[in-house]
């Protein structure tokens, strides 16, 4: 009789724990920072600041690194996003609010730029970057962006020149400052340090490279943001 009831309860017990291994686990939730923005298409900077989007059309995002033929409805840091109707690619906006993850248009932030980040450029203004954290100071998001008159000059030097437009081009914060309303890029190390020592000295980096470390950028955003 006892070992009946002992082989049953193990068999249930078994049972359970292979549902529960079948089960979504929890920790794949979506834990990425997302800013309270209403879902929608912001077409101008002015809709972005009131928080007001200008189209509610229906996209999808797909990684800048994928085939078109590949259309997700997934989250990446670098993406385009294409109308759902037509799969046309969205272009000349601001921002975007997907999936309560907000996106900013690389050729918004190169236009609503600081005035001394002029020689910042890209060859891909219509990728979208996502905002990695923010708070009432800063949003903050990195893009891949290059000085072009650096970029031009590195041209001249052959496979040394290969060498330096490769560390030109990598990766770069950017902040949308809410109280100027317009967009900081961090072109090199010496300019990070000009825009982070008066809010947090603490986070001023030596000049190594050109460009800064950018995990201790990170570090010293969530800070002062």
């Amino acid at each position: 009789m006892y070992r009946l009831i002992f082989t049953s309860l193990l068999i249930l017990f078994s049972l359970l724990l292979k549902a529960n291994n079948l089960a979504p686990s929890k920790t794949e939730k979506d834990t990425l920072y997302k800013p309270n923005y209403p879902e929608g298409i912001y077409v101008t900077k002015k809709d972005f600041i009131n928080k007001s989007p200008s189209s509610f059309e229906k996209i999808i995002s797909i990684s800048q690194f994928k085939n078109q033929d590949s259309l997700e409805d997934s989250i990446y840091h670098c993406c385009y996003f294409y109308y759902l109707k037509d799969k046309k690619k969205v272009k000349n906006v601001f921002a975007i609010s997907f999936k309560k993850h907000l996106f900013f248009q690389t050729k918004a932030i190169l236009k609503n730029r600081n005035k001394f980040d002029r020689a910042q450029s890209t060859n891909y203004h219509n990728t979208f970057v996502r905002v990695i954290m923010g708070g009432n100071n800063y949003l903050y998001t990195e893009a891949e962006l290059v000085n072009q008159w650096a970029a031009g000059a590195a041209a001249n030097f052959g496979v040394a020149g290969g060498v330096i437009l490769n560390d030109i081009i990598r990766g770069k914060g950017i902040v949308w400052d809410f109280k100027n309303n317009e967009f900081n890029i961090f072109k090199s190390c010496k300019d990070y340090n000009k825009f982070i020592k008066d809010k947090y000295p603490n986070g001023v980096q030596e000049v190594v490279k050109h460009q800064p470390n950018m995990l201790e950028v990170r570090k010293a955003i969530e800070i002062i943001k």
